[in-house]
């Protein structure tokens, strides 16, 4: 019987190196990758199990302001179709957006060093009732530890340092491939986010005109994840040569397993077989899916033109194949979509400048989620840039 496999945290710093282009760290050993623009590592903390060292009795993370668990805004706008499983549209109120962290917090800016640290040699082995090993990984106080006397050997300021933790048995789980797989398709054009029109781990949306337009306007140099919107003018981009290789709007659910053997799956429960469950429910409507994990191969997915596939072989080589599309996109779905890109966008403004956009001052709900809702991306981006003074 063929073993399953993991991605051993060796391969996963190659595909890292590869699909992110981060700058590997070779003469002093301390750390793993640099990743130059802050904002990408608040990206990762957002995305994976990544975390940022404070000292040696606290870490920090950011988390999604959009699943489906919990919103900032504690007043939110929720679609009330049956058909739409999803979570609160986060209509920007009075909660600040996390470029508001950065012009308090200019340190989160700067480059950042990434660890890719093996917890197998922080854990012990250990044997199960039929005698099978396993690693037991007690707690994470040695590896802070001996982190923060590494970098306080280099002069590294601890929050300088981003922290990805590899499982017990040193290999990385479903958050090493949700991020990965998001900076592929970011890559491609696509908006990554965890908001959801119903089941999976990760979820992307191509909307070409939007794309377009924010690209146009130097404010991205290709696809995004929703929370970059909220960073815009954070870090100078290089002028884009991005260019739309499709023009159909597209709603994509990605499932991301751990090992290799749930990802090429057929069960209605893992890998392929889950991501063909999400992708025939008609009251999601996605248009296609993919499905990530490690080691597996575009020939191993059964029904491959309507599942896509975001792996690596074993030397950390991307590999990529893109589905066909399953069905044409729901109008009605594409425009909750489309508000909650016009949402984030949005929260680079002020409530007062906010106001003056939509040219009232509101003295009820109604009126406001009204106003906002109906704006137009143009006009939201014109704004964005008077402020921005681009």
């Amino acid at each position: 019987m063929r073993q399953d496999r993991w991605i051993d945290i060796e391969t996963a710093k190659k595909l890292l190196k590869k699909v992110c282009n981060f700058l590997e760290i070779d003469e002093s050993g301390v750390a793993d990758f640099k990743i130059t623009n802050g904002k990408e590592a608040v990206l990762m903390s957002l995305y994976s199990g990544a975390f940022f060292i404070l000292n040696g009795k606290y870490k920090f993370k950011f988390r999604p302001v959009a699943d489906a668990f919990h919103a900032r805004e504690p007043l939110t706008l929720i679609p009330s179709q049956k058909d739409v499983w999803s979570s609160s549209e986060v209509v920007p109120i009075f909660v600040e957006p996390l470029s508001t962290y950065f012009k308090f917090f200019p340190d989160l800016v700067r480059p950042k060093y990434l660890f890719m640290v093996n917890a197998m040699n922080y854990s012990k082995k250990k044997y199960d009732n039929s005698g099978r090993p396993y690693y037991e990984l007690y707690t994470t106080d040695g590896i802070i530890k001996d982190i923060l006397e590494k970098i306080r050997a280099n002069n590294i300021c601890p929050t300088d340092c981003l922290i990805w933790i590899s499982n017990a048995d040193g290999t990385y789980g479903e958050d090493f491939w949700e991020y990965v797989s998001g900076v592929v398709l970011r890559e491609r054009g696509y908006f990554v986010t965890c908001y959801t029109l119903g089941g999976g781990d990760l979820y992307a949306y191509y909307i070409p005109d939007y794309i377009e337009k924010l690209v146009e306007n130097n404010f991205l140099s290709k696809g995004a994840f929703i929370e970059e919107l909220e960073m815009l003018g954070i870090s100078n981009e290089t002028k884009s040569t991005f260019t739309m290789s499709k023009t159909k709007y597209e709603s994509i659910v990605i499932e991301a397993e751990s090992s290799e053997m749930r990802t090429r799956s057929n069960s209605p429960n893992a890998g392929v077989g889950q991501a063909l469950k999400y992708l025939s429910d008609w009251k999601a409507g996605y248009t296609g899916a993919f499905v990530t994990g490690p080691f597996t191969k575009v020939t191993d997915i059964y029904e491959k033109d309507k599942v896509g596939l975001i792996s690596c072989d074993e030397d950390g080589n991307l590999i990529f194949s893109e589905p066909s599309t399953y069905k044409e996109p729901s109008e009605e779905k594409i425009e909750i979509i489309k508000n909650v890109i016009k949402c984030s966008l949005l929260r680079n403004l002020s409530f007062e400048e906010r106001c003056k956009l939509i040219g009232i001052s509101p003295t009820n709900l109604n009126e406001y989620f009204d106003k906002i809702l109906s704006l137009d991306i143009d006009k939201i981006l014109e704004k964005i840039r008077e402020k921005l003074k681009i």
